[in-house]
């Protein structure tokens, strides 16, 4: 009789949990239904009475839908909740790598990047890992600064979707501002395609006894006249003079330096005549050309037949481009700006301060690579200003603003925004060789009579107007490229040689002549054909005339010469790019 009663309790109990499942299971149908249909707001009232409930065998997949139902109905963080409950509570559950990339689409959306990529990193099944390419390719491509992108990479560095796109923004950037280390390295440890990041290069240089050096410059030549009058283009004869003299010198000291000159004459057509010839395939390097259609033909010719190639006097990146071949023999107006404002933040105790730039693409180029790096050491602007050449007065109307026109002033917000008050400021760098915005700028400063230190151009040096005195007085820094050592043993050597052979003292230009082949000639001789694999590692190349250069990582000069003034006397210290030398 027991037996029979157990029985039958048994069977009663379970077509109660028959019944019980069955209701679950409708229970579920209908709430996937309304799911499938887009009513999220039914949906998540439809899975709540689910979730709980040990027996209830569609207690995790309600969860999982009601975390999706929530999410596309505009409430993430009880989604997010709900899914790291799901983690918690069904560690082993068949479904866990969905809920790993919706928990990792949640975290991106939040911008919380570590963590997202922590919870994808734990997915296994192929076909979700590949939809997690996608999602990684769609938020990181949207990241706006490289920097950042770099701090996810550093904390991620085995994350091989996060380096390839790293590498890829890397490369899209012009190469003077390119981390070109760090590009190799990623291509190493990910083995990817050098070819995919512009990233060709040569593995291994080529000695020679005697190297061939093409100079392609504007000469002129039919518009010469045989007198001894200055010519139209007399810079490019000095320039030239300079180089020639050069390669002499180096002659001397058994360094073979063999020159061919062609004459570009300005012109797009003759330069692709001249790139054309068969003996410019052979040559080691060429120096030139100076204007914008001249180089676009040479950049292509060179970077096609991997021959080396540097402008004698621009600083403008966009020169170089992304030929890994072509090189500026200046420091880029980025790599002045980013150096200047390392120098400030190290070495400039008030530190908040003001930016000027002349209307034109070099400064402006100089003065966003300046607020760029100061900024990133946590330094206040609270000036950035445009000035036109016809506007210089716009800088005494901003430095020193008349008692009237703040009394005009209709509001305390538009007085603070006129005002720059006594001693709020510690420097101003002006991204300017205008010899109205300069003498503006400091009869300005010099009027305030507060303690502001002034950044600008060495240019400045040749306004007859402006005394050392003055420069010293106001504490100006001139950031001065390439800067001469005229009282060194080296330059009056030069400067002999020069007058000797020209019957004339020797010009800016000679003189960057004479040092650009100094340096080109030596490094030839020294680390042969692809001198940029020895520099990659020499790092300071002491000049001639100059202090010296830098190409580490770079493919324009990253030392910059900047002169302090002391009771008449000008004092040079080097802001040399430590970042880039590692």
């Amino acid at each position: 009789m027991k037996f029979i009663y157990t029985l039958l309790v048994g069977l009663i109990f379970s077509q109660f949990v028959a019944a019980q499942s069955t209701s679950w299971q409708q229970q579920y149908l209908n709430a996937k239904d309304f799911y499938n249909n887009g009513k999220y707001a039914l949906a998540m009232e439809a899975f709540k009475p689910l979730i709980e409930g040990e027996e209830n065998a569609f207690s995790s997949y309600s969860s999982f839908y009601y975390a999706l139902s929530a999410y596309n109905n505009g409430y993430k963080p009880l989604s997010k909740d709900m899914l790291l409950q799901i983690k918690s509570k069904y560690p082993k559950w068949s479904r866990n790598d969905e809920v790993n990339y919706w928990l990792g689409l949640i975290y991106f959306e939040e911008e919380s990047y570590n963590q997202g990529l922590n919870v994808l990193s734990e997915i296994e099944d192929p076909q979700v890992k590949e939809d997690v390419k996608g999602l990684k390719y769609n938020f990181f491509s949207k990241i706006e600064t490289i920097d950042e992108l770099k701090s996810l990479f550093k904390a991620n560095k085995e994350d091989r979707q996060l380096g390839y796109l790293l590498a890829k923004r890397i490369s899209q950037e012009t190469l003077v501002n390119q981390d070109q280390k760090l590009l190799r390295e990623i291509i190493e440890q990910f083995d990817f395609d050098p070819s995919e990041f512009n990233a060709i290069e040569v593995e291994k240089t080529v000695y020679k006894d005697s190297y061939k050096v093409a100079v392609l410059l504007p000469f002129m030549t039919s518009d010469l006249e045989p007198n001894l009058k200055r010519k139209v283009n007399q810079f490019v004869l000095d320039l030239y003079q300079g180089i020639k003299l050069a390669a002499d010198t180096l002659k001397t000291e058994k360094i073979n330096i063999e020159l061919h000159a062609y004459d570009t004459k300005r012109s797009k057509r003759v330069t692709k005549e001249i790139v054309s010839k068969p003996e410019l395939k052979g040559m080691d390097l060429i120096i030139g050309p100076l204007f914008s259609e001249p180089i676009a033909v040479v950049n292509e010719f060179a970077y096609k037949n991997k021959i080396n190639v540097i402008n004698p006097l621009s600083s403008n990146s966009d020169v170089i481009g992304q030929n890994p071949f072509a090189f500026l023999y200046f420091p880029s107006n980025e790599t002045v700006g980013r150096l200047s404002a390392e120098f400030v933040s190290k070495n400039v105790k008030h530190k908040p301060g003001i930016i000027l730039y002349e209307d034109n693409p070099n400064d402006s180029a100089m003065a966003f690579a300046y607020k760029q790096r100061i900024l990133a050491d946590s330094i206040q602007i609270i000036r950035t200003k445009k000035i036109k050449k016809d506007n210089s007065r716009l800088i005494l109307d901003m430095l020193l603003i008349p008692d009237a026109k703040l009394r005009d002033a209709s509001s305390e917000e538009a007085k603070e925004e006129y005002e720059i008050k006594l001693d709020s400021i510690g420097h101003i760098f002006v991204a300017s060789s205008n010899d109205l915005i300069s003498s503006k700028v400091l009869s300005a400063v010099e009027t305030r009579g507060d303690s502001i230190v002034v950044i600008g151009s060495s240019e400045w040096l040749n306004l007859p107007v402006i005394k050392y005195d003055t420069y010293f007085k106001l504490g100006c820094m001139l950031y001065a490229p390439n800067y001469n050592q005229e009282d060194s043993p080296e330059y009056q050597a030069f400067r002999t040689q020069y007058i000797k052979r020209h019957k004339e003292i020797p010009g800016k230009y000679a003189e960057i002549g004479y040092e650009l082949m100094q340096l080109m000639g030596r490094g030839l001789d020294k680390h042969g054909k692809y001198f940029q694999l020895g520099w990659r590692d020499e790092g300071f190349v002491k000049g001639h005339l100059t202090a010296g250069f830098n190409y580490t990582n770079s493919n324009d000069n990253l030392v910059l010469p900047l002169l302090q003034f002391d009771e008449g006397q000008i004092k040079m210290i080097l802001a040399d790019d430590e970042n880039r030398k590692k």
